[in-house]
Formats: C-alpha cells, structure tokens, sequence
C-alpha cells in the first residue's frame, strides 16, 4: 500500500507522456509553434540548419551566422597547429537530451561528440585545401566530410550552439501557456566570447525524475537536413563518379566521403544547387496522414481478411487497422502509440490516441469519462464476446487512460453482448463502443466526401448513449 511519503509518478499508467499530460494541461498541437515533448521517447525529428539560413527573419540569420562562428572558431585553431583548443571546443557538443528529438526508441538518452568525430573534424579542416584558407558556408557539409557525422549530430551541434536563445523560447512559452518550471544552469555558446560559457535559465521539467526540457519551435524541424548524405550521393555522386550502369549500386560511406575531401569542389556545387532550390525546403509536420487512396485501399484489404489467427489474418488486421485508424483520426486525435499486453495467455494489441478536447464531442468525452487517451483494442474476431469486453473494461480506470475504451473488431455486437456493455456502465460507469467493418467503410466514405471521420465514432456514441437507461 502506497503512503504518504511514497513518491508517485505522475506519468505513471499513461501511454508516451507528454509535459502537458503529466501537468493537467491542455496544450493542443494545431494550437502552438513547439513540439509539446514527450517524456519518454524521442521524437523522429532533427534541428535542420538550413531553415535558420533560408528565413527572412534577422534573428534566425543571426543564429546561423553564430553557428558559422563557432565552426570557424573550431576551424581557426585546427589549421593554426592548436588542435587541443578546437579538442576542448567541440568537446562541449553533445546531444541535448532536453529537447527530446532523435530516434532513440522506448528512451531518451543523450550522448556527446566522441574522441574520433572530433579528431575526424579537426583532420578535415587541416586536409582540405580549401578549408585551410576559407570556413563553411553550412555546417551540414561536415556530414560530407566527416565519419561519424550525420543528421543526428548537425542536430546535435545546432542545438548545442543556439541552445541560449532555445531556452529564451522556451521561457517565454512557458509563460504564455503556465507551464511550470525550475531554475537551471546550463553551459551554452557565447558568440561575444567565442567560447562556451554557464549560465541560468527557467525550464520546465520532467516530474517524473526532475529532468529539463527545452522546448523545440516547430519551423525549425525535418526528417533529415535539407543539404544530406543520401540525397548528396544519388544526385551528385552517383551520376558524376559512378560509370553507367553501375549508379544503382552502393559504395562504401567512408569512400565517398574520401572522395568529397579529395574533390571539395563537388560538394560545393552540391551545396549550390540546394540553396538553389531553398523556396522547397520547409519544415516537416509531426505526423503525415496517408492519402485517401491509401487508406481505402486498407479497408479494401482488411475486409477480404479471413476472421482468426489462420495464416496470421490476426497480425495483418492489427497492422492495416492501425494504419487506418491512426490517419482517419488524425487531427482530432494525436497517435500516442501501439503496446501488446497479454491477458491469460490472450494477445491483445491497443491503439492509443491523446485526447486534448479538439472538438465538442471530444471535450464531452474527457469530461465525463476522464477520457485523457483514448484506447482502441484490436480484435480479428468472428463475434465479440462478454469476455473480450471484460478485458477492456478491467484495462480501464479513472486516473489514467479514463474511463471509455473502444473494441475494434469486425461485426456488431450480440445482443447480449451489448446488454453487458450497458450493464458496466450503469454499475460503474465505464463506457465500450464498439466499431466494426462497416464503420471503417463510414470513416472512407467521410474522407471521400470532405467530411471528417472523426463523426463515425461520435455516431457511434450517440447511438450508445440512447441505450443507456433513462
């Protein structure tokens, strides 16, 4: 039994935590600049460097001509014999886990550069011709040059350089939004200077262990950099080095980027023709939903699909019914996640959404069943059955998930099954709705038509709510 003196997590029982979650607050997504972190995971987003050099606006530039400074600090004392300064220099890179992007699964972790990135940086700057008279004019060139440099790590040295003016963003949306924080001292990049230097800063936190967390402004964000590795190799390399006939195959990363150093005046014209082409480059969203065509085209499948486990019909349904669900939803509800759980030797697979109340409908649900996640319980099922309810309705509870699941199968229920549904919710009012084939139909026909899908749960649950006893 839990006292007074235990600590409780506060994220404890909620799927990927966000800060807003754990706070009781509703920051919708559509409705801010930043990325409302996640506590637990990473997201798959980089800080790309190329949007601070493409904007218009004169603090970004800014920012860029300061990342350019510490580069061409770096760059200065490696061709002047003083590699131990640049050492020292690059050494205070690291991965600032407070922001949260990257693509660590199941975890946020945070590293810093390594002995031999920096001795293959400060070797670069001294073994190019061209960089021994003349700096960069973009700091993703490094993963041209570089082994062990990719998009996580311009990242990583983006954020490490402008990581003062990322806790002034996040001070001040901390405030606008009653986020709360604690003070901090942290070590950032001081261009005046030209050296790292401490200073203190309001942060919100993790509750959960007392973690900072900066805020990252949405503009600021893509999969990969603009100017990058793999787009560099079949739009450069490829078609310049590779004989005809041969562009289709691989060569080894460490021999191209051989070639770059040797070659410098490649990668210059790369570089060119991506700041050519700088009216393309923009931002990327959190979340792509799949086309129309996609989507149906899933449905198509999933109702072709044997009921049962023969020939894994079970694993193929999950997986083509996440994929829909999580685009049909999506804006109303934000994908927290999948997880399995195992109920007496029962697979069962959840897809879980945040809930933050986008529209009426939504808010109703948060409100009367404390519905701050919404879980869909996959099931390949001929007919639902009491016991496949029951397993939903003990998986939900007041403080965390709510109190109103959905069962995802692919008939309606039996009469008696919905009689049992009802009966739960007058006893402790725990609400199942119940989705089949023809629902999915319904969410395809509302996308085609221009309307949102959204309405075939909240049809749904209109129709559960006139069973309930007056």
């Amino acid at each position: 039994m839990a006292t007074d003196d235990d600590e409780v997590d506060p994220a404890a029982g909620i799927v990927n935590p966000r800060l807003s979650d754990v706070f009781g607050l509703v920051i919708r997504q559509d409705e801010v600049d930043f990325v409302v972190p996640h506590l637990r995971e990473d997201l798959p987003l980089y800080l790309d460097p190329f949007l601070l050099w493409k904007s218009e606006d004169p603090q970004y530039r800014q920012l860029h001509a300061d990342l350019l400074g510490f580069v061409e600090e770096v760059r200065r004392h490696a061709v002047d014999r003083q590699a131990t300064r640049a050492a020292v220099l690059l050494s205070e890179v690291s991965e600032p886990v407070e922001l949260g992007l990257g693509y660590a699964a199941g975890t946020k972790r945070g590293s810093a550069l390594g002995p031999g990135t920096i001795d293959g940086i400060i070797r670069t700057f001294q073994q190019v011709p061209q960089l021994q008279t003349a700096g960069l004019d973009h700091l993703e060139i490094l993963a041209l040059l570089v082994p062990g440099i990719a998009e996580d790590r311009i990242s990583d040295l983006t954020a490490s350089v402008i990581k003062r003016w990322l806790t002034e963003f996040t001070e001040r949306r901390c405030q606008q939004w009653g986020i709360p924080t604690t003070r901090r001292r942290l070590v950032g990049w001081d261009p005046a200077a030209l050296d790292w230097r401490p200073f203190d800063a309001h942060l919100p936190y993790n509750p959960s262990d007392g973690s900072p967390v900066l805020l990252a402004p949405l503009n600021l964000l893509r999969r990969l950099p603009w100017i990058n590795y793999g787009d560099y190799y079949r739009t450069a390399y490829a078609p310049l080095v590779l004989p005809p006939g041969r562009a289709g195959r691989a060569v080894a990363k460490q021999d191209v980027l051989a070639y770059n150093r040797a070659h410098f005046d490649t990668v210059r014209g790369y570089v060119a023709g991506r700041e050519a082409a700088a009216d393309v480059c923009a931002p990327d969203p959190l979340f792509t939903p799949l086309r129309l065509t996609t989507v149906a085209k899933k449905v198509k499948e999933i109702k072709t699909l044997p009921t049962g486990r023969v020939n894994g019909a079970d694993k193929k349904f999950e997986d083509l019914a996440f994929d829909v669900l999580s685009s049909a939803l999506y804006p109303e509800l934000d994908l927290a996640g999948q997880q399995e759980r195992t109920i007496s030797g029962a697979h069962i697979r959840d897809v879980i959404f945040h809930n933050d109340g986008k529209i009426p409908f939504l808010t109703d649900l948060r409100d009367l069943y404390g519905a701050r996640q919404l879980v869909f319980e996959l099931k390949n099922v001929a007919e639902l059955d009491t016991e496949h309810v029951n397993q939903l309705y003990r998986y939900l509870d007041d403080e965390d998930m709510g109190r109103l699941g959905i069962l995802v199968a692919r008939h309606p229920p039996k009469s008696s099954v919905q009689r049992n549904i009802i009966n739960l919710h007058s006893s402790k009012r725990r609400a199942v709705l119940c989705l089949d084939d023809s629902d999915l139909d319904l969410m395809i026909a509302l996308l085609d038509s221009g309307r949102r899908p959204i309405e075939a749960l909240r049809k749904k649950y209109v129709e559960f709510t006139r069973l309930l006893p007056k």
